[in-house]
Formats: C-alpha cells, structure tokens, sequence
C-alpha cells in the first residue's frame, strides 16, 4: 500500500487569473516540480459567486502547442471556442480534454451553476510525449452523466482517464494516465489501484480533508505517494472532493516558452513564429 512521501506544500496564489474568484497553483511551486507528465494544476475555487456570475472572455484568446489540457468543470459552466470551429459549453460535471497538438487557438466565456450559485473549476496541463508534439490538435467533451462511477459507502470514485477499480475511462490522453475523481460525502474508506510500477502518483485535496496512506490532507494540499506499492487507501470523515493523479514519467526533455511546451527552445521558437504567422488559425 502506497503512502505519502511529501505534502503540504502549499500553493501559489492565482488570484487573478478569474477575477474575484480564488485561485491556487497546486505544481509546479518552488516547494514541487518533480510532476512528470503533468505540467500543471490550477485550481479556482470552490467559490460562492451568485447565481449570475458570468466572465466575458473576450479578448482573451490564446493558442497552444505540445500538450493537453484537461478543464474539470465541476460547478458552473464554460462556454469553449476554439480556431478549429469548434463551439461548445461545459457544464457542471463535465470535462474537456483540448490536445493543442501542433497549435490551437481557444478562449470562451465562463459562469456560476445557477443551482448551488458557485464556481469550480481545474485545468491540468499533461505533457506530450515527443512524437506527439506535432500531433493533429482536437478537443474532446464529456459530460457528467458518460463517467463510470464506482461507490462504497459514502464514497465515490468518478474515473476520467485510463483504468482503475475495475473502471475504464472516456477520455484517452496521449501521455499514459490514470485520472480519477474522489467525491466522498461523509465517512468512508476506499482503497484505489492498482497503479502500473513506476508511475508518479499524486494525490490533490479541492475541498474538506482526508486521510490519505494514513496521513491526513487538508484542502488545497497536494500529496505525493511513495514508488512502493501498487494502490492508496483514501479515508474521509466529511464531505470530500480530491483529485487523484497517475502518470507514466515520459523522461524527455521540457522546454517552457508560455503558452508552448516542447523539447527544445529552437521548437519554442519556432512555435512563437508559426502563431505570429498565422499557422495556427484563428477565431472566427
């Protein structure tokens, strides 16, 4: 049974990437890089905003290149346009997985759920392994109700990518991964695996707290489990929300340049010239 090597690293503020809504940084943080695939977590909210909390997201247009996001929508709504054509909303529940591939352009607006009147949401940056870099880009859309769930007692494992508990997911990204959702509602236990050998396996808390490989996680805590052991048993005595990260390092180089994420800066370079260019499309 896997436990917990490090935690607690705290965040870094983001603020202002919605404004008037918290927003943490879970990795990377001058405390945790060590992520491989992942690239980043950014976390906004939970949040009570009203029930007409709506972000206008024009001129916020932005293209990327050399990897996938994964938007979790868990309250509220995002309306999603991209230079592929694409027009589509996300609403509570659902998840997008955009692979920006060899470039995209995308922005959209952003809303409260009418019902709960709150905001919540998550992107996950997951990188591309090299010969998926210059990919074809595309976007992929699953609402809430397309997950297979798996329940014990007051428990819920919600499966977005690859295969756990038995659970096989809708999305595929091109890293290999397992992505999970844990939503409890009160006390319960539920042991999650098996995990392949080798794998990164992080553990993120959105809300309330949890005891995880026998160490107790507050909110907006991220966790990382030990190569030892294939599975982690997550306990919670309260209404929960986590994220459960597992990923097969791909030991390549990575070259930063904003928006772009590649092997090298020549790529990043040639990135920046081939959106000044026009080469990734635009909105209409």
């Amino acid at each position: 049974m896997k436990k917990i090597v490090k935690n607690k690293f705290g965040y870094s503020n983001i603020d202002g990437l919605i404004p008037g809504i918290r927003g943490q940084r879970a990795f990377p943080t001058p405390l945790y890089k060590d992520s491989d695939p992942f690239l980043m977590l950014d976390h906004i909210g939970p949040q009570v905003v009203g029930k007409n909390f709506f972000l206008d997201g024009t001129g916020h247009d932005h293209p990327h290149r050399g990897f996938e996001t994964l938007t979790f929508v868990f309250e509220g709504r995002m309306d999603h346009k991209d230079s592929l054509g694409n027009r589509v909303s996300i609403c509570s529940g659902g998840v997008q997985r955009m692979n920006a591939g060899s470039g995209i352009i995308h922005g959209g607006d952003m809303a409260s759920d009418t019902n709960t009147a709150r905001f919540h949401e998550m992107q996950l940056w997951v990188n591309n392994p090299r010969s998926e870099k210059m990919s074809d880009p595309e976007i992929q859309n699953v609402s809430e109700v397309e997950f297979p769930l798996s329940n014990k007692g007051e428990i819920q494992l919600k499966l977005v990518t690859g295969t756990l508990n038995g659970l096989e997911g809708p999305l595929q990204t091109k890293a290999t991964t397992q992505i999970a959702q844990v939503i409890a509602s009160g006390e319960g236990k539920m042991t999650i695996g098996p995990f392949p050998e080798g794998n990164k396996v992080m553990v993120y808390a959105m809300e309330g707290v949890a005891t995880i490989g026998g160490t107790s996680v507050d909110a907006f805590e991220l966790a990382v489990l030990s190569s030892e052991g294939d599975s982690v048993e997550i306990a919670t005595s309260e209404a929960s929300q986590l994220l459960v990260l597992s990923g097969k390092p791909l030991q390549e180089p990575i070259a930063f340049g904003g928006p772009f994420v590649m092997n090298t800066q020549e790529e990043i370079i040639q990135a920046q010239i081939d959106f000044q260019s026009g080469a990734f499309g635009k909105i209409d």
